[in-house]
């Protein structure tokens, strides 16, 4: 599957040639104070890299199919999830999973400013993703733990909590996201209801990883604008 990381600069590059987005460049140099110096070195390491490259009869710069392709489905995606992830340390930056009818793409931006994309070739992957991002292994219910507990008494032990918001057609003034929400408290996994009117005071469902990756798998699937090939 393929995989891109790119600073900024190469970022604006990027766009540039796919969208001819000369916003793209002006924003980077007055936002990130990238001189034009430092844009021409993007340039060139991206086509020693390959990701640029030369037409032969025209002689122009192109991107490479494969991240033009990534960019294309993370730029327009058919469905839209965000993973945000709050650990004691604090809330990490956002992940961005973006559904096509042929691609799924994971971006985010490191805490470096690197921005990765990378493909993902089923949802299966993408669960796979989740559940290693925002869980550990548990033992299951067999911790002598309630099967319920209130969240205002789960937050200040929790390890990890997680918020998935789902957007199908996001480009659609009419979108609405469907959320899930859980976290890792006293070893253990913990289902927080969305639709509760005080989430805070609402009672957490103590579940495993197999009972949360069947609930992502049914809730994403279900607002997949057609499942991916």
């Amino acid at each position: 599957m393929n995989r891109f990381v790119l600073t900024q600069a190469e970022l604006a590059i990027i766009l540039h040639y796919l969208v001819g987005e000369a916003l793209a460049i002006h924003n980077t140099t007055n936002d990130l104070a990238v001189s034009a110096e430092q844009l021409q070195t993007a340039e060139d390491e991206l086509y020693d890299r390959g990701i640029l490259l030369r037409d032969p009869y025209s002689n122009q710069l192109t991107i490479t199919g494969e991240l033009a392709l990534i960019l294309e489905a993370t730029l327009q995606p058919s469905t839209l999830a965000i993973l945000s992830i709050t650990e004691r340390e604090g809330t990490g930056l956002p992940k961005y999973f973006s559904f096509t009818d042929e691609l799924i793409v994971l971006n985010y931006v490191d805490s470096q400013g690197l921005q990765t994309f990378l493909e993902l070739g089923t949802l299966d992957h993408v669960i796979k993703q989740i559940i290693e991002l925002t869980t550990q292994p548990t033992a299951n219910n067999a911790n002598n733990l309630p099967s319920t507990a209130e969240l205002t008494a789960l937050m200040p032990e929790a390890e990890k909590a997680a918020l998935l918001l789902i957007i199908k057609e996001p480009a659609a003034a009419t979108s609405q996201p469907t959320s899930l929400s859980w976290l890792m408290a006293h070893a253990a996994l913990w289902l927080a209801n969305p639709k509760a009117a005080k989430p805070e005071t609402t009672p957490a469902q103590q579940i495993d990883q197999a009972m949360l990756s069947d609930l992502l798998h049914t809730t994403i699937r279900a607002h997949l604008v057609q499942p991916p090939s």
